[in-house]
């Protein structure tokens, strides 16, 4: 998990790279094609026993995952990669607090607490100059949110469902790709001259992304949801933006100044510590319904 956290987080420099040479929806399908690919041969002959629940989930959480990644690919052109990585990360803190909202989940009040440190930390780092927001900066809070509630909707969505995680990611994964490409075929002249035009570096990129940010990355998830616990997988996927911030400032040389650090730090640590103590908050329930 610590190496998805550190392929992700090199994610945002690959994308924003990448956004200089292909449009977004081409660069999804691309990426996500080769992704989908990898994981579907890898699971072929589970296929005969897929579920139409599975196909529902994988569908409905693939349009919310283009959502995000669509989002977060155009956000990171207009803002630097070090901000989108920590502003994604604001999505831990919104994931209990959208699911009290709607679900009426149990939440510990020091989440609340922790939701408006994150806050003080997003000011610090998006504020340039006074007031002034990048528009990126927006983009990738819009992106943080619907990850969020995509967590939450997954979490109800198949709870006590008998499904397959891995045919439904595969699924997921096609249907970002579907989008990219449907999105494509708006431009076919100008997607097919970039697409033509990328040099051998660009695709080189592209095969990282799809074969290790997205298939690597998914199915190592999912490996990890089984054999840990999604605690110490929240946890250690909340370094991604530490990483982020590595990555953005030795390729790109971005320049992260005093106020950006702290407000990237106070993010990091409220994503850490309100997943720990959200864990910790839910435990006695947890350890109540394993007895009954």
């Amino acid at each position: 998990m610590l190496a998805v956290a550190v392929v992700w987080g090199s994610t945002y420099v690959a994308m924003q790279w990448v956004g200089h040479y292909v449009s977004v929806p081409a660069f999804l399908f691309l990426r996500f094609a080769l992704g989908a690919l990898c994981i579907t041969l890898m699971s072929l002959r589970t296929w005969r026993s897929a579920s139409r629940t599975e196909w529902k989930i994988g569908v409905l959480f693939g349009v919310l995952l283009f959502g995000i990644l669509f989002l977060e690919t155009l956000g990171v052109r207009y803002t630097l990669a070090s901000n989108a990585g920590f502003l994604i990360a604001l999505s831990v803190m919104l994931v209990p607090i959208i699911e009290r909202v709607f679900l009426k989940g149990r939440v510990a009040r020091s989440i609340y607490l922790l939701a408006l440190l994150s806050l003080a930390g997003c000011a610090l780092l998006t504020f340039q100059q006074g007031l002034s927001v990048r528009s990126g900066d927006l983009i990738i809070l819009a992106a943080a949110l619907i990850r969020a509630s995509q967590i939450v909707l997954f979490a109800s969505r198949a709870k006590g469902e008998d499904v397959s995680l891995l045919r439904i990611t595969a699924i997921e994964l096609w249907v970002v790709a579907a989008g990219g490409l449907l999105l494509s075929l708006a431009q076919p002249v100008e997607t097919l001259h970039d697409i033509g035009q990328l040099s051998v570096g660009a695709w080189l990129v592209i095969l990282y992304l799809g074969v290790l940010g997205t298939a690597f990355a998914f199915l190592v998830q999912l490996h990890a949801a089984r054999a840990s616990s999604p605690t110490r997988v929240g946890l250690v996927l909340s370094t991604e933006p530490f990483f982020a911030a590595v990555f953005a400032v030795v390729l790109l040389g971005e320049h992260l100044g005093p106020a950006q650090l702290v407000g990237g730090g106070i993010i990091l640590f409220a994503a850490l510590v309100g997943r720990w103590l959200d864990a910790r908050h839910r435990e006695p329930k947890a350890s109540l319904e394993d007895m009954s």
